[in-house]
């Protein structure tokens, strides 16, 4: 696709110079979306890593982090997860993801400080992830069309989700909304390689299509269509072209694929059809219906501080679904227990409690008062793709992960700290 060594030239020149400890730090940034795909395991370990040299960076250099409004924003959070945990009905269960929520304020003000110190450094970070990321959307279509990947394995759930290098772990396409669209978007602002940025998308949703992740694939295409309200004139055409590439690529699949066919035309467009297209009535009759009838009702016995953060599980446990089936009369056909309520508001609800939400609701509006203008007012793609990818994940009624989880929270919170660091540089 294109010359790797021509693509990176300038940021290695800029890389070579930048010292050994900072090329170390660049290097970690780079390989995010690689470690996602091994495992949680080696993210983690590389925001603890980044965590500790923070700290010592801050103190060292004597930063006033105090002087971030950031800083404050975090700081909320974290006081409502140490009031939720407080209140929490299994204390184990919601320590680790309450009280260690810290790393990620860390986390934040020193990427947002080290990326946003040198250009180059956001740069070679996002070309890097577009060669990782398009290697690994290839994968999947090696293991879409053939039933194996590059390296023999197959899907969990063969000729019904493709999982490419993630295995056993069918979050292809959570990685890619999370991870692709943003630089392929930085590709197309740089200029040099707008060309390579607009293919390079078609690929990524294209790959989002074929994983058989519903969802993520109508949040994709969300984030693309709402693209079309802050970006230049000049590329709204290129823009069209690629719906009308993403649609042909699309219709050609389901007419000749059966089992994509009727994951997406029947158990969707059908069954809407058949509900007067009303998407709380589709929802409802599904089994994620069924969870959410459940996180609701335990919300309605929880309402101020949920049950805590990551407590949702407690369903599953015998004495408990007992008592709550008991408490509430829900009938078990209705009933269905889970590791988290696979929807973002019905998870804060639950597990968070009515203090949980207003917090949501109140940083949402902060954030998105606090972007908005200046995103409106400078057009720029790649900003503006980050904006709406952080947005993304409060889309009311769609599934999803859980908000919480180390993979989720690992992508949200980068794409957070990015956002801030190219507002920085854009400034």
């Amino acid at each position: 696709m294109f010359s790797q060594i021509n693509f990176l030239k300038d940021e290695i020149d800029n890389f070579k110079n930048d010292g050994f400890v900072n090329n170390l730090i660049i290097i970690l940034y780079s390989l995010f979306p690689l470690f996602l795909i091994i495992g949680t395991a080696l993210s983690e370990l590389a925001i603890i890593s980044l965590c500790f040299y923070f700290i010592s960076d801050f103190f060292l250099k004597k930063e006033n982090i105090f002087k971030n409004k950031l800083f404050y924003f975090l700081i909320f959070i974290y006081l409502v997860l140490m009031i939720n945990l407080i209140f929490s009905f299994n204390f184990s269960n919601s320590f680790l993801r309450n009280f260690f929520f810290i790393k990620y304020i860390i986390f934040i003000l020193g990427t947002i400080n080290f990326l946003s110190k040198k250009k180059y450094r956001i740069s070679i970070l996002f070309k890097i992830w577009s060669v990782i990321l398009a290697i690994f959307a290839l994968d999947m279509f090696i293991q879409f069309f053939l039933g194996k990947n590059l390296v023999g394995i197959e899907s969990p759930l063969k000729f019904h989700r493709v999982s490419g290098f993630m295995g056993d772990e069918l979050k292809a396409g959570s990685l890619l909304l999370g991870l692709s669209l943003v630089p392929a978007c930085f590709l197309i602002e740089n200029g040099k390689y707008k060309n390579i940025g607009f293919l390079m998308i078609i690929l990524f949703l294209s790959a989002i299509f074929i994983s058989g992740d519903r969802s993520n694939f109508i949040k994709s295409l969300i984030v693309i269509c709402s693209l079309c309200f802050f970006v230049k004139k000049e590329l709204l055409k290129k823009l069209l072209i690629l719906f009308a590439f993403l649609t042909t690529f699309v219709v050609i699949i389901l007419s000749n694929f059966e089992t994509l066919n009727d994951r997406y035309k029947n158990k969707i467009f059908s069954k809407l059809a058949s509900n007067n297209f009303s998407l709380i009535e589709f929802i409802d009759k599904t089994e994620y219906g069924k969870i959410y009838y459940t996180g609701i009702k335990l919300f309605q016995d929880n309402k101020f501080f949920g049950v805590g953060n990551k407590n949702f599980r407690l369903l599953c446990e015998e004495k408990f679904q007992k008592e709550f089936l008991e408490k509430n009369n829900i009938v078990e056909e209705k009933f269905r227990c889970n590791n988290h309520p696979h929807q973002i508001y019905i998870e804060i609800l639950s597990e968070h409690g009515l203090l949980g939400l207003l917090t949501l609701a109140i940083l949402l509006i902060i954030f998105i008062r606090d972007n908005l203008s200046f995103i409106l007012k400078k057009r720029n793609l790649l900003l503006s793709c980050l904006f709406l990818v952080i947005l993304i994940n409060f889309t009311p009624i769609l599934p999803g992960g859980s908000f919480f989880t180390s993979f989720n929270s690992t992508i949200f919170w980068l794409n957070f700290s990015l956002f801030y660091a190219i507002k920085k540089t854009i400034n």
